[in-house]
């Protein structure tokens, strides 16, 4: 019979602001940048918070991010590690973590992100060891632990089928999810004019904001 997980931690780790999303410079300056990437995590929080009451743990060195913590009630994790990997070891192997029993790390960049699909990622915990939510470009867009020592996260370029594979050859059981609303992170502007219906509602009045001078300077670009 399958283990119950009533509350994994929910792990978000994200880039210090000056360091976040620096691709977008080509179209944004600073100050813009970083509004889309707290507008982003905004969304992104505000669908965990729909799907799980539990604990949540902000993984930044970053104190800019102290206010949103508090408002969506996360712990922030300082982690001082050089990569996204070495970050999500320091944070799997944190006692609130080590103690839950279980841990899903979700990208801070999901403004897309459907509450009932991240519930589903979650319940799906309840029966495997390892869940993993392939993002479109083959990467990892949510991977679930149970234990949280379970596998290595090995995050990257084809990450997806990398956590499938370890979790087979650590004997664990695996459930891969295809969640739409869960597999397309932000890595440019086009990114975020597309679908921009589905975007959640702090990105979305972003996009309302500056999308107009986007699509000119494309339609510029390609001339």
């Amino acid at each position: 019979m399958p283990d119950t997980v009533t509350s994994p931690v929910i792990i978000v780790p994200v880039k210090p602001l000056v360091a976040a999303k620096t691709r977008l410079r080509v179209a944004l300056d600073d100050r813009a940048r970083e509004a889309l990437v707290l507008a982003m995590l905004t969304d992104t929080l505000t669908a965990v918070r729909l799907a799980h009451a539990g604990p949540l743990l902000l993984v930044s060195d970053d104190r800019a991010y102290a206010a949103i913590a508090k408002r969506f009630e996360a712990t922030r994790l300082a982690d001082h590690a050089n990569g996204y990997n070495e970050a999500m070891a320091v944070a799997l192997a944190a006692p609130a973590v080590v103690q839950a029993g279980a841990a899903m790390i979700v990208p801070a960049d999901l403004p897309r992100a459907s509450a009932a699909e991240l519930r589903r990622a979650i319940e799906a915990l309840r029966d495997a060891e390892v869940v993993v939510v392939p993002a479109f470009d083959a990467g990892t867009a949510i991977l679930g632990l149970r234990p949280p020592s379970a596998i290595t996260t090995k995050f990257g370029p084809l990450s997806s089928q990398a956590h499938i594979n370890a979790a087979t050859a650590a004997g664990r059981s695996v459930i891969v999810l295809d969640l739409p609303s869960l597999s397309y992170d932000i890595d440019n502007i086009e990114d975020l004019l597309v679908r921009r219906d589905t975007l959640g509602a702090a990105t979305r009045a972003f996009v309302q904001e500056h999308g107009a001078r986007w699509e000119e300077e494309l339609v510029r670009g390609r001339d």
